[in-house]
């Protein structure tokens, strides 16, 4: 089957209107549960789902995250209904340790969904008019789920595991149209409260993200990532980024000022958190360069990045190449995050009632 063939016909000239919903959530590692955002602490979770005290302790390496999968189904069915019912077309599915995968079954939790379990979800959702995409994060910086091959990366048994895992969900998702493979904040300042630091850099890391690229697109799907890695080094990223692979830009804030839309060659150069300073004119860089995107708002910071990004990128990118939008909320899929999410499916949809009625 080709690839896109089981995908429900997207509205709007076949641009994609989607959430980022997730059914793992083992892409923190220890400690960044606790660090006051989402997802919760690990003390809430204990208080708020009491049989599940033993579950909630670490794995025994340090790379090892919660033992059992915390996505609630009746949590995950309404949040779906909700989208159809608001007229978005997609959910982006961060799988993680959520699926049970034929090839490497070490990888599952407690409670990880069979492949036929999948698989009758997706017919679901296709039934609904949400084209499910999947996604499986292999920065180092999101990639717990990995469980002991976060640590052995870049090693020929991590290759082995990533193309497996990557032909699983190819195979279960029946060739989907895309697969997002993450790949953001593989850097130091994004890992420093933890125990157990691992990146990749330079060569190393363009090394691993081109592989992952080959393999998704090995099995004729179209590979996208985030595109942080453009804030602090362009010139490499548009050297090395080849332009079939699709570009999700994060931006969760507001502010397309002019002063955002210069670029800051010292803050490129000395490196740092670069959202609030390279986010925005990103848009316009890889518009420029020529790639596809599918740029990513959030409301992460409680800003009104939806309405900001939509308005912006509908304004200033080649129709061709502007692939759709794509909304996140970082909120796990329980009862204590649910709210996160609801809002930020009626705000990401009243806003392209706005502006693609």
């Amino acid at each position: 089957m080709g690839a896109g063939s089981s995908a429900v016909p997207a509205v709007d000239g076949g641009m994609s209107w989607g959430m980022l919903l997730h059914l793992g959530t083992n892409m923190w590692e220890e400690g960044a549960a606790d660090w006051g955002g989402f997802p919760r602490s690990l003390e809430e979770e204990r208080r708020t789902y009491p049989e599940k005290q033993k579950l909630t302790e670490f794995g025994t390496l340090p790379c090892v995250n919660r033992n059992y999968l915390r996505a609630e189904r009746d949590v995950w069915s309404a949040e779906t209904e909700l989208m159809r019912a608001e007229g978005l077309n997609a959910v982006v599915i961060d799988i993680g340790e959520a699926l049970a995968y034929p090839s490497h079954p070490e990888l599952a939790v407690a409670g990880s969904w069979s492949p036929d379990d999948m698989r009758a979800e997706l017919r679901r959702l296709r039934g609904m008019g949400l084209e499910p995409i999947p996604k499986l994060n292999f920065s180092t910086c999101h990639d717990a789920w990995l469980k002991e091959y976060h640590c052995m990366v870049s090693t020929p048994k991590y290759y082995e595991v990533v193309a497996d895992v990557i032909r699983d969900v190819c195979e279960v998702f029946d060739t989907p149209r895309y697969f997002h493979i993450g790949y953001d904040e593989e850097m130091w300042i994004a890992q420093k409260p933890r125990n157990l630091v691992i990146m990749r850099q330079h060569d190393l890391w363009w090394h691993d993200l081109l592989f992952t690229v080959k393999e998704v697109e090995r099995h004729g799907v179209r590979a996208a990532c985030w595109s942080d890695a453009y804030w602090t080094g362009r010139d490499e990223f548009k050297k090395r980024m080849p332009k079939s692979v699709l570009q999700c830009n994060w931006y969760y804030r507001s502010d397309f000022s002019e002063k955002k839309l210069v670029w800051n060659e010292k803050f490129e150069k000395e490196g740092g958190w670069g959202e609030g300073v390279h986010g925005a004119i990103t848009f316009l860089e890889l518009e420029k360069a020529g790639y596809d995107q599918l740029p990513s708002p959030g409301n992460f910071w409680g800003e009104p990045s939806a309405e900001a990004v939509v308005r912006f990128c509908r304004e200033n990118l080649d129709p061709s190449r502007l692939k759709g939008f794509l909304m996140t909320t970082w909120a796990r899929t329980t009862r204590l995050e649910m709210k996160k999410v609801t809002d930020g499916i009626r705000e990401f949809a009243a806003v392209k009632r706005r502006y693609y009625a």
